[in-house]
């Protein structure tokens, strides 16, 4: 599992923990809260509470501390492998101090602690990059998507979508989109590989190093597949 997680570079969101750690932390809550979600769901932590309640609980804990993002900056972890041992370790501090406030009341049973994992569990992980990759593929679609708009060229990003994604023939994408035969797959290269631009430039700016992130786009596609 280790190739899921590339080391760190210097990037947009490490300058953001220098200079404006208010950014960077809303920039963590609302990339990084689906894919925890994800992973409390497919993991051992379930049997807590909701994953929504135990992942909100952590980031209130966590990211309001400016040192927690800058300690990850130094980690050489990819941040959504930060973020998941954090998880694991606060959610399980938690249910232990809870476990041992309310004992006398019998509201925590000790065996449901014993089977929480203490570290990070391989199909969770799983479920974590795949939801991380389908939120980074939705937001790089919707640049380019926008840009092509305000470049007047909706119909290049609608027939990238009909072929490429929907895997409608050329032929029939063109009937629908107006553009030519001859120039369909010009304009399905040309949308392509500014999606693969998008793409280079939101996992840049997240900490993947630049000569990781042709592996990590091929990740992504498997996972997406």
């Amino acid at each position: 599992m280790s190739n899921l997680f590339p080391t760190t570079h210097a990037t947009w969101l490490l300058t953001q923990v220098e200079s404006n750690p208010l950014a960077a932390r809303d920039h963590v809550m609302s990339h990084y809260f689906e894919p925890l979600c994800a992973y409390v769901r497919a993991s051992s932590l379930r049997v807590l509470g909701d994953p929504d309640e135990l992942v909100n609980d952590f980031f209130a804990a966590r990211l309001t501390d400016p040192q927690y993002l800058a300690r990850w900056s130094t980690s050489g972890l990819a941040l959504r492998r930060w973020l998941v041992n954090g998880l694991i370790t606060h959610t399980r501090n938690r249910a232990l101090a809870e476990s041992r406030r309310r004992s006398t009341l019998g509201t925590m049973d000790p065996e449901i602690l014993a089977r929480v994992a203490v570290s990070a569990e391989t199909g969770a992980l799983l479920a974590l990059e795949r939801a991380w990759a389908m939120r980074t593929m939705v937001e790089a679609h919707d640049r380019v998507r926008s840009e092509f708009d305000a470049d007047g060229k909706s119909a290049w990003w609608e027939l990238f979508r009909l072929h490429s994604v929907q895997g409608l023939g050329y032929a029939d994408a063109c009937k629908v989109t107006g553009i030519t035969l001859a120039n369909a797959s010009h304009v399905n290269r040309v949308v392509a590989t500014r999606l693969r631009d998008a793409l280079r430039t939101l996992l840049e700016r997240d900490g993947i190093r630049p000569d990781e992130i042709d592996c990590e786009l091929g990740l992504m596609q498997d996972l997406l597949e």
